[in-house]
């Protein structure tokens, strides 16, 4: 991190929640956050694969056990608790991502921030990665993959309302408190997209499949939705684009998770 970022009032914080993602894309996504991110807040639920660890012997990287409601029993509270541990490292901007996403222009979005520090949420594109090769990612486009605004770049108030928690459900409960949700009409785009590679690989998808079949049973997402997690690829929509730029240096180490047969299954 140069000295011209330091001197900053801006201090971006990316904010997630782990669980044995050692062997998938935790290494690369942090790699990718902390070069436009000042620091990364992280709770691991619970790993036995090292990512404690791991993270604890990162630059820039805080990470902490997660407390006594685990994601998959309450994702709210856990979440909850994720915010308040980032809200400890002292951020005027929150980035809430998972550890199988890419922010595919760090710069654009560290850009829309220094333009105006006063806004207090921005959008970035959420777009679920289904494929990818050498040279493309292939996009789910059908459905409920189609690409979406996600407000999870928010700025931390001066002063926070008293709904400015993230919202008490089991599931699907949202990453931004619900002060910031409620501010969505008034969001400005970063004009960048965050790729989500959780599906990629497509050896995981049954038992990742299995386990939101167990935890939701179509209460929070749409039975139709789950069901098409499953879908042959003759099914599904997709479509065709390049590499960002900001993830050439890491292309090869997210092919070789996303073609591994064996690992850990998060």
């Amino acid at each position: 991190m140069d000295r011209e970022r330091e001197d900053r009032r801006v201090r971006l914080i990316a904010s997630l929640i782990v669980k044995d993602e050692l062997g998938r894309y935790l290494k690369p996504c942090v790699e990718s956050l902390l070069a436009f991110c000042d620091e990364v807040a992280m709770v691991d639920d619970g790993s036995t694969d090292g990512t404690h660890g791991w993270a604890f012997s990162q630059e820039r990287v805080h990470c902490c056990k997660t407390g006594k409601a685990h994601f998959f029993e309450h994702e709210g509270r856990a979440r909850q608790f994720l915010l308040e541990w980032t809200l400890a490292r002292e951020p005027t901007h929150i980035l809430a991502i998972d550890a199988d996403e890419f922010i595919a222009d760090g710069r654009a979005l560290r850009a829309a921030i220094d333009m105006d520090e006063e806004q207090p949420v921005w959008t970035l594109e959420m777009d679920e990665v289904w494929k990818a090769d050498e040279r493309n990612l292939w996009l789910r486009r059908d459905g409920g993959w189609r690409p979406h605004a996600a407000p999870i770049l928010y700025a931390v108030p001066a002063k926070r309302p008293a709904n400015f928690r993230i919202q008490d459900k089991a599931l699907a409960c949202g990453r931004e408190p619900m002060s910031i949700r409620a501010q969505f009409r008034h969001a400005l785009k970063t004009g960048t997209e965050i790729l989500h590679f959780g599906w990629t690989n497509a050896s995981e998808r049954q038992a990742r499949y299995d386990r939101y079949v167990e935890h939701d049973s179509g209460q929070f997402h749409q039975k139709r939705h789950l069901d098409s997690i499953m879908y042959d690829d003759r099914r599904v929509g997709l479509t065709r684009r390049s590499w960002p730029a900001a993830l050439l240096d890491r292309k090869a180490a997210l092919l070789e998770r996303i073609n591994r047969t064996e690992g850990s299954i998060t």
